[in-house]
C-alpha cells in the first residue's frame, strides 16, 4: 500500500470515528484525556456525573470516582476490569475499555481506549435491529422483551406494558441471556451494541 493511501486512510478513519454517535475517548491510567470524539465531548459537557476537569476524566460522586480510578488502573488485566458501571441518578453509565498502547510520556504509561454507554441516553434513542432475532434465534415473545429492555424498561415495567406476568418476563430474560451468552443486562447491552440503529 502506498504511503499516501495509508495517510488518507488514517484521515478518513479519524473523521469517521469523530462523527460516530457513540462516545469514544482515549485516556491513560491516571485518567488524563488524550483524545475524545464529538459525542464524548458532548457527553462530558452535559453529564451530571462524568466531566473533564484539568484535562482528566472525573466523576463527581466520590464512590464513582473511586470506581473510575480502579477501572483505569486495571483495564485489560482481566475480563471483569474492562468495564465499569457508574450509577447516575436513575440511569447507569457504562464504560468499556482496553489498553491500546503507550502514550510516549513515561509517567502516564499505557493508553486505554474507552467507549461510553448509557441505558437512557443511547438506548432510548435506538432500536434493536431485526437481525438480532434471527442471529440469536429469539422467539417473538423474547424479541418483544428484548426490545423493551433495550428501551430502558425493567422487568416490572415490561410486565405491565405487555400485560404478561412478571415470572413470564423473567423467564424470557433468562432465555435471552442464555441465547446471547451473557449473564447481566450490562453485558447484554454491550453484546447487542453492534445491532443498534440510531433513530
Amino acid at each position: 500500500m502506498a504511503e499516501g493511501s495509508i495517510a488518507d486512510g488514517e484521515s478518513i478513519f479519524a473523521s469517521w470515528v469523530d462523527a460516530d454517535p457513540i462516545p469514544h475517548a482515549i485516556i491513560d491510567r491516571s485518567l488524563r484525556l488524550h483524545w475524545q470524539n464529538r459525542a464524548a465531548t458532548a457527553l462530558l459537557q452535559h453529564s451530571s456525573e462524568l466531566q473533564e476537569q484539568d484535562g482528566r476524566l472525573f466523576a463527581l460522586q466520590p464512590a464513582n470516582h473511586a470506581r473510575l480510578k480502579l477501572f483505569a488502573a486495571h483495564a485489560g488485566s482481566d475480563a471483569s476490569s474492562s468495564m465499569v458501571i457508574l450509577p447516575v441518578a436513575d440511569d447507569y453509565l457504562i464504560l468499556r475499555g482496553r489498553p491500546i498502547g503507550a502514550s510516549g510520556r513515561g509517567e502516564q504509561g499505557e493508553q486505554i481506549g474507552i467507549m461510553f454507554f448509557s441505558a437512557k441516553h443511547f438506548i432510548d434513542q435506538s432500536i434493536v435491529s431485526g437481525d438480532v432475532k434471527d442471529i440469536y434465534r429469539l422467539t417473538n415473545g423474547e424479541y418483544k422483551i428484548l426490545s423493551a429492555m433495550m428501551s430502558g424498561m425493567n422487568a416490572e415495567q415490561i410486565s405491565g406494558n405487555l400485560e404478561i406476568s412478571l415470572e413470564t418476563v423473567r423467564t424470557h430474560i433468562r432465555r435471552i441471556y442464555s441465547k446471547t451468552g451473557v449473564r447481566s443486562r450490562e453485558a447484554l447491552f454491550a453484546q447487542l451494541q453492534p445491532f443498534k440503529i440510531l433513530a
